[in-house]
């Protein structure tokens, strides 16, 4: 029986497939039943990540791609101190789309309809 089951993943073998799926992220806003904002970044192997600005009621949409690096204060257990660092800030118009190569493994990103801030994405810079 193990014969039959290596000439079945013979095949695969010779395709070149892989078993380490893109992943794909949408975000999608809705005000009072409305989308207002939509992307879609997909990340591919090797270290090849793509941003899309699908649908945006402002236009266009505003990425930030940064890392955040949180540790405890000795002081106070409670507290703790965040190094953000900023790697990219862009925007998109509708339907357009952007990669980006070599993002560290830990990046994170915030997309919104203004210009976002890192790391929380709430406010626009000030």
């Amino acid at each position: 029986m193990r014969p039959l089951s290596c000439l079945a993943v013979l095949p695969l073998l010779l395709t070149g497939c892989t078993f380490s799926p893109n992943v794909s992220i949408t975000t999608t806003t809705t005000i009072d039943g409305a989308d207002v904002l939509d992307s879609a970044i997909r990340e591919s192997p090797p270290g090849i990540t793509r941003f899309a600005c699908n649908e945006s009621a402002s236009g266009h949409c505003y990425y930030t791609v940064f890392t955040s690096d949180c540790r405890a204060d000795g002081k106070d257990a409670r507290a703790s101190t965040c190094t953000t660092h900023r790697i990219a800030d862009f925007a998109l118009a509708r339907g357009e789309s952007k990669s980006l190569t070599g993002l560290p493994a830990d990046y994170r990103h915030c997309v919104a309809r203004s210009a976002p801030v890192a790391p929380y994405c709430a406010a626009p810079p000030g």
